[in-house]
């Protein structure tokens, strides 16, 4: 009677394999240390973001899924999960059996089906992808490759499972409850953040308004948009997710601050259909979705709600539905619409707009998403200046 000769990753002689795994490992616990730490700073801004190193253009943006509803449980950011994983792993060079190389190669199979399921959230839901998320996925993938190849301990020791999981419980406690004090503290140092906002903005150039008001206006002072107390400039593309949270928190300023504050919408579709910026194909509906809204100043703000709220569903079909709907199909054709958004993309061109959402307040450009509080802060400042 023949038995299967049993394989162990941590014990065995393959070596190229081990070393392949023990870096996965390594870059797991680095990346989700960067990403927890980018999650706090999103969350708990201690200043006016310029961008970060994962904060490429928008479609590889680490702030969209930092965003999302995914990111964190109670609160909590799940780059922890991921943390203790890569540690986990190392744990066993250390400290190996039978049963904790099972258990570690178990929990690497559920840890890369839960980053496949995020990888297509973040491809398909959310229109882009996170940078150290991807490096994350790409790693675990690898690291579960060389167990696969090299060990067939795959049955859980429940000792190993229960530390494992006191473990990770422990810190996510620890972790919700500096989470809860955080928000404490916000709430209690507003004032102290508003002078440090106050601060960088002052202190940031002001570059100024484009050579040309917009005609699409989400928000109006009264009379001409350069005269407004508050001025605010948006480069936007509408298949962008963070275009869309900037956009409901304008509309927010707009609500709040009625008859003080000014919005235009400048179009900077990520679409080299109409982009000359654009050197590759991204948001390939961004530059029909702009001829659509360029047609209807009217009612754009209708409209840029409407085409944010379908955002997800957005694609050549529902654009040409409205845009029959609204019977502006030879204005959607025509060349001078065309040449409009054109002219209006150019417009950002003296700014350097890399990626959407840019805006500029009274003339300071902020790249991203500013929280809607950060934001009244800044107004309130310009407002009691102009008083």
């Amino acid at each position: 009677m023949s038995t299967t000769e049993e394989k162990s990753f941590y014990r065995g002689t393959q070596l190229t394999y081990q070393v392949l795994g023990g870096l996965g490992g390594i870059l797991m616990v680095a990346l989700s240390i960067y990403l927890t730490k980018h999650y706090f700073d999103v969350h708990f801004p201690t200043g006016l973001s310029s961008g970060g190193l994962c904060d490429i253009n928008a479609f590889f943006n680490c702030d969209v899924a930092t965003n999302s509803f995914l990111s964190n449980i109670a609160g909590v950011p799940i780059s922890l999960l991921g943390l203790f994983m890569g540690l986990f792993i190392l744990f066993g060079f250390i400290f190996n059996n039978d049963k904790i190389e099972g258990t570690i190669h178990t929990l690497l199979w559920f840890n890369a089906v839960g980053c496949l399921l995020l990888f297509l959230y973040s491809l398909i839901g959310l229109g882009g992808l996170c940078p150290a998320c991807t490096m994350y996925y790409v790693a675990s993938w690898l690291t579960l490759f060389c167990f696969h190849k090299t060990s067939s301990y795959r049955s859980i020791g429940l000792p190993a499972l229960a530390g494992y999981g006191f473990t990770v419980l422990l810190v996510f406690v620890i972790t919700f409850n500096y989470v809860s004090n955080k928000k404490e503290q916000a709430n209690n140092a507003k004032s102290k953040l508003a002078k440090g906002l106050i601060s960088q903005f002052e202190n940031l150039p002001n570059l100024g308004a484009p050579k040309v008001n917009s005609d699409y206006l989400m928000a109006s002072a009264g009379g001409d948009f350069k005269e407004a107390p508050v001025r605010i400039t948006k480069f936007s593309d509408f298949e962008c997710p963070a275009c869309k949270m900037l956009s409901d928190v304008l509309h927010k300023t707009a609500k709040k601050y009625e008859g003080k504050v000014a919005i235009q919408y400048f179009f900077y579709p990520l679409d080299n259909n109409c982009n000359p910026e654009m050197e590759r194909p991204l948001h390939q509906n961004a530059c029909n979705a702009a001829y659509l809204a360029a047609c209807l100043p009217k009612k754009f703000k209708e409209m840029e709600e409407d085409i944010f709220s379908n955002q997800e569903n957005l694609s050549q079909e529902w654009i040409e539905r409205r845009v029959k709907e609204e019977g502006v199909e030879e204005c959607y054709k025509s060349k001078e619409t065309r040449e409009k958004v054109l002219t209006y993309i150019k417009a950002a061109k003296p700014f350097n707009v890399k990626s959407t959402p840019t805006f500029l307040l009274n003339g300071v450009k902020i790249e991203g998403v500013l929280p809607e509080n950060q934001l009244s802060i800044l107004i309130d400042h310009i407002l009691s200046k102009s008083n």
